[in-house]
């Protein structure tokens, strides 16, 4: 923590990381998800979370249900984010309201990584006058900013690949080889029970979720969070032009994966964070444009039954990546590769 943060301080800005956790990716991103709350001492004076992209920032939020803001004179606010400072958005910027509120103290989870504030607003809380805190990482805050930090440092979505597959031949690295579906049939029943949850965690933690076209014809998937308790993502079918003509959401235009198309998906069509499910095609254009930011193999060890000449195997994956195994049951387990960040005062660690 930051020098002079109190066990009180710590336990306010673990409940306005909690807040922010609330924030539902379909409907906040591209902006980040904060949480903030007003306090007394132990008393909460107000408290609240960004809730949809263009509506009130989490410090408003939490300023709107003050009851007595003749109070706020003595009252800190805790923040997960930098308040803002910029005009370049749908809303107001934060710095100007706080000072105006009479508030004196600030804590703050971490430093904005958008480079148009960038530490420019505890500069200007500073310069009114407001005692300004900024946590160290050991505040989770950081976690809560990976999406928004791909976002503003290379204009384009925080991507996910996701993929189920059976065990591969023996060896350390049992993805390698394995078989994730069948070009004569549609949907093909690998991932368990637990597979499944797993996969519909990572839809709730997503903005937008795309299949390409083949999967979308042959499988017709539901691309909702059944399995677990969260918001369904934005669904997108990405196809070729030459496939069919132009077609309205969530069929998109997808001539060629690159970063061009990525920053497109950002920059026009506000997508924050992309969760994509297949098919092997359609993943292995990201992996050869190396357009991902994490990777989530489900690995399940039983049998299935494809004729050799319809036996589409998983992509092929360089084994130099960091992997990360977890088990989710007895047969079987999920292997994550997260692409590492760079380091300076503000990105993520």
């Amino acid at each position: 923590m930051a020098e002079g943060l109190s066990p009180l301080d710590e336990a306010h800005l673990w409940r306005a990381f909690w807040l922010a956790r609330r924030a539902v990716p379909s409907l906040v991103e591209p902006n980040p998800p904060v949480g903030a709350i007003l306090a007394i001492g132990e008393e909460i004076l107000g408290e609240g979370f960004h809730a949809r992209f263009g509506e009130a920032h989490a410090e408003i939020v939490a300023l709107r249900q003050v009851k007595q803001p003749t109070r706020l004179a003595e009252a800190t606010l805790y923040v997960t984010l930098e308040p803002c400072c910029h005009t370049s958005k749908k809303t107001p910027p934060c710095v100007p309201a706080i000072v105006e509120a009479g508030i004196k103290r600030v804590v703050v989870g971490h430093l904005d990584p958008n480079p148009a504030v960038a530490g420019q607003g505890v500069a200007l809380l500073q310069k009114a006058g407001l005692t300004v805190q900024v946590a160290s990482s050991a505040i989770p805050s950081a976690r809560l900013l990976r999406h928004f930090w791909v976002n503003v440092r290379y204009g384009r979505p925080y991507i996910t690949l996701k993929w189920a597959q059976t065990a591969g031949p023996t060896g350390r690295f049992p993805f390698s080889g394995g078989i994730m579906g069948s070009r004569q049939q549609g949907r093909l029943a690998i991932s368990g029970f637990w597979g499944k949850v797993w996969a519909h965690r990572l839809r709730a933690q997503h903005s937008h979720l795309a299949v390409g076209w083949r999967t979308w014809h042959l499988d017709r998937p539901a691309l909702t969070t059944r399995y677990f308790p969260g918001s369904n993502p934005i669904p997108l079918v990405l196809y070729h032009p030459a496939r069919a003509t132009a077609l309205s959401l969530p069929f998109y235009p997808a001539p060629q994966i690159d970063r061009d198309f990525a920053q497109t998906l950002y920059q026009t069509h506000k997508v924050g964070s992309l969760l994509v499910e297949g098919g092997a095609h359609t993943l292995n254009q990201f992996l050869a444009a190396d357009l991902w930011d994490e990777i989530h193999v489900i690995v399940a060890y039983r049998e299935v039954a494809v004729p050799s000449e319809a036996v589409v195997l998983a992509p092929a994956l360089p084994l130099s990546y960091s992997w990360h195994r977890l088990t989710l049951s007895p047969k079987e387990e999920v292997w994550i590769a997260r692409r590492p960040q760079a380091k300076d005062e503000i990105a993520l660690p």
